[in-house]
């Protein structure tokens, strides 16, 4: 019986092939992109879930006790998770962790390879698997860091080659090269892990690192995890750890206190860019799951709409059917019959597209998605989405065309029902609020992005090159003096702060009106506010040539500073934002008892960070003869290519073992904005995609309306109606309908922009012009989808359409 459905709805499929083929297009496009979609989501969700331990391993977090709005740290004291394991019995281990990229020399070139590394100490294989494929990596070789590889990495540098116990250095930026011993070889690290890698650096830390944090002593944040006994109460262990924490401190008064954060919840719900290279957001699997459904959904309402406008011309079949004795039930799975090979041959040609479109989506977002189609639960689960949601779609046309009597139907008394008319024009107007709220979307987005990459950010961000973090050593000053002498270079400067880089290279807490803030010093030799080009409002900038304007930087870092230094430390010029001096009622060659340090300048406020932050309170301190930190080039416009063949040929002269590493600054503040960015031409591919579905099923219904009317618009046309007649007759009731669509659209998609636009503190105003244009895009396109149809039936000979009369 099922096998005789199947076999009659193919026939109908080929016999109306025109309806056939817009409902596959439909449907193909819409299972296609949710597919790609719903790979991207479930494998953003699939995230650090490998790991066995994974329940019971937490970061260690860190919330400032003191600043307001200072928000919370990856990171903590050093020594936090060691006395942890020491003290509390909840603890079974810890490991310090970070990832970074290192140069690997393996050869005679110079420069090396770079790798994302993860550093990590002994304890890693504690808390986190990894299989082992060769050596004996898990026993730690004393004396050096332990280098464990990849197996991709083993085929492509020691391939056909014994490497275990083999020793290569690193290119550093700072320091001498390190010794890295190859223990072993290890399967590739899961793409879905933040702690993504192609080799594993293991090495023990000093002793002085395990200690807690006293009074007047330098101490280092690094990013740790515990392992916790299986059972523990989180929120009770967090209690208990700061209690310990406070009683470990005495009399100290406690800056930090500490959070736990789930492994699992550490990729999509992190905000930490500085810290974590890779993370993802808990916002974005939301919306692009939102989307998936959207997506599937218009292509369901084509389904629907088309189905419905054609109930009149399969009436009768029905009829015929009901006379020769057919049953409601069979009647209902007859059409159901139909829904269902109607999405079995779209789901087919998806999965022959979905391999087409996959990989430009992997190159696109940077990294092998480890969630796809091919995976059998995933596989498994969408035949299972598919199959049901092709019931539900078809489950409403199926009932509605084997409920009426065989009389009635026959007698054409089925066209007079208002409920299936009202319930296309419903569905109609979903389809287009869903495309326009998408829309605007898409514009708010790009106009978001546009008013970050255009606003004036206080200093000049174009024609500047930023030479990466490096160290100088003896030679930072005649180099930089060397670079000044090329040809369109207008000044340099060594700063150990970058626009980008973040708030400041340094913090020290203020107090403000009863209430702590955190104000940013930036570090850089006297030329760094000129090369930034900021503009000055009183005051004066610092003098290069000034012997007392700059300090030396190991003097300003040092701990045990002489009671010399602590003068011209003391004395020091430094230079304010308007905002700073405002807040902190700073004078002009006034000292202050909030910091050390004289202000001799006031400059415009300027955006050191993204402009998802507030603006920071933030002073310049020049430096003299700076060891380390990055070099900022202000080159004239036009000399681009020139400048930096000269540029590279200068620094390998005087760092020929150094990779020679430049961005242009405007490339670095833009990829700040990189997340908006990607979100925008996403949004472009769903608004082209949305309104495609949409108009498809909005062709489809206007043909159908037209093949209806034939006779009609032969009468009008006879009876003097001229094409522009036609058209109106046939599309105003549908752009009617579109117009309503913007109106359901236009409230909801505000209230989804505002929430978005909350997470930048500076922002564009949703203008009434931007949904207008939504709306106007949204109409014209409908308009020059039904006038393909209108026109044609306009234009059409009535002699022909009447001749059956």
């Amino acid at each position: 019986m099922l096998n005789t459905n199947f076999k009659i709805a193919w026939r109908s499929l080929w016999k109306h092939k025109a309806y056939s083929l817009i409902n596959i297009i439909g449907l193909t496009a819409g299972l296609t992109a949710c597919l790609i979609v719903a790979t991207v989501v479930f494998d953003e969700l699939s995230y650090d879930k490998q790991w066995t331990k994974g329940d019971n391993i937490y970061r260690i977090l860190s919330v400032n006790a003191n600043v307001k709005d200072e928000g919370v740290m990856p990171v903590a004291f050093s020594g936090i998770a060691p006395n942890l394991k020491k003290d509390l019995p909840e603890v079974i281990d810890y490991c310090r962790v970070s990832v970074g990229e290192s140069r690997l020399k393996f050869n005679e070139n110079a420069e090396g390879v770079s790798f994302n590394i993860l550093h990590a100490e002994p304890s890693v294989w504690n808390l986190f698997d990894f299989k082992v494929l060769q050596g004996t990596p898990r026993s730690y070789v004393k004396g050096y860091t332990n280098l464990v590889i990849s197996k991709s990495m083993q085929q492509q540098y020691f391939k056909g080659n014994n490497m275990i116990g083999k020793v290569i250095s690193t290119v550093p930026d700072y320091g001498k090269p390190k010794k890295y011993l190859i223990t072993g070889v290890i399967e590739d690290m899961p793409q879905n892990t933040h702690l993504r890698a192609q080799a594993m650096a293991i090495a023990e830390h000093k002793p002085e690192s395990n200690a807690m944090p006293v009074e007047d002593t330098f101490y280092y944040f690094e990013t740790q995890y515990v392992l916790l006994k299986p059972g523990v109460n989180i929120n009770s262990f967090t209690d208990k750890v700061n209690n310990w924490y406070k009683s470990k401190l005495k009399n100290k008064k406690v800056d930090y206190l500490l959070k736990f954060q789930p492994l699992k919840d550490v990729y999509l719900k992190s905000d930490f860019a500085s810290v974590q290279t890779v993370h993802g957001s808990m916002r974005n699997v939301y919306i692009f799951a939102g989307v998936a459904v959207l997506l599937l959904l218009i292509a369901c309402i084509n389904f629907v709409n088309l189905t419905i406008s054609r109930v009149f011309t399969r009436a009768k079949e029905t009829g015929v059917r009901k006379v020769l004795g057919a049953a409601k039930g069979q009647l209902i799975i007859r059409f159901l019959a139909e829904s269902v090979l109607f999405f079995v041959i779209a789901l087919a040609l998806a999965m022959v597209l979905y391999p087409l479109t996959l990989q430009p989506v992997q190159t696109y977002i940077g990294h092998t998605l480890v969630v796809n189609f091919y995976d059998s639960v995933f596989l498994l689960s969408t035949v299972s989405v598919v199959l049901l949601v092709s019931i539900g779609t078809g489950l409403y046309p199926a009932w509605y065309l084997s409920r009426p009597q065989p009389t009635v139907i026959l007698r054409d008394k089925l066209s007079g029902d208002v409920g299936l008319n009202t319930l296309k024009k419903v569905l109609l107007i979903g389809q287009f609020a869903i495309s326009v709220i998408i829309i605007v979307v898409t514009l708010v987005v790009h106009s978001q992005i546009t008013f970050m990459s255009s606003k004036n950010l206080g200093f000049d961000k174009e024609n500047l090159v930023n030479l990466d973090f490096t160290d100088w050593g003896t030679s930072g000053e005649a180099f930089k003096n060397e670079v000044k002498r090329l040809p369109g270079v207008s000044n340099a400067s060594i700063s150990d702060w970058y626009p980008s880089s973040g708030s400041g290279s340094m913090s020290r807490m203020v107090d403000v009106g009863g209430e702590k803030l955190n104000v940013f010093f930036i570090q850089g030799d006297a030329d760094l506010p000129a090369v930034l080009k900021l503009h000055l409002q009183s005051g004066r900038l610092f003098d290069p040539q000034s012997a007392t304007d700059a300090i030396d930087q190991d003097s300003l870092m040092n701990q045990g500073r002489s009671p010399e230094t602590k003068a011209l430390i003391q004395q020091q010029p430094l230079i304010a934002t308007t905002y700073t001096a405002g807040l902190l009622g700073l004078k002009l060659n006034s000292k202050t008892p909030k910091f050390e340090g004289i202000p001799v300048g006031i400059v415009s406020n300027f955006y050191s960070e993204s402009l998802h932050n507030k603006l920071k309170p933030t002073l310049i301190q020049a430096i003299s003869t700076p060891k380390y930190g990055a070099m900022l080039i202000r080159v004239s416009p036009g000399k681009n290519r020139a400048f930096l063949t000269a540029l590279s040929k200068l620094y390998k002269s005087y760092y020929p073992t150094k990779p020679f590493k430049y961005n242009w600054v405007s490339d670095l503040v833009n990829e700040q904005y990189k997340t908006e960015l990607k979100l925008q031409q996403l949004f472009t591919c769903f608004s082209i995609l949305t309104l495609f579905l949409a108009c498809l099923g909005l062709f489809g219904m206007v043909t159908f309306t037209v093949e209806q009317r034939v006779k009609e618009i032969g009468i009008r046309k006879v009876l003097g109606a001229d094409v522009i007649d036609i058209i109106n007759l046939i599309s105003k009731s549908y752009l009617i309908l579109v117009m309503l669509g913007f109106i359901v659209a236009a409230p909801l998609a505000w209230y989804a922009m505002d929430k978005w636009l909350q997470n930048f503190a500076y922002r564009i105003n949703l203008n009434w012009w931007l949904f207008a244009l939504a709306g106007i895009a949204a109409i014209i396109i409908s308009l020059l989808t039904i006038s393909l149809q209108s026109v044609k039936a306009a234009l059409a000979n009535p002699v022909k359409s009447l001749r059956n009369e």
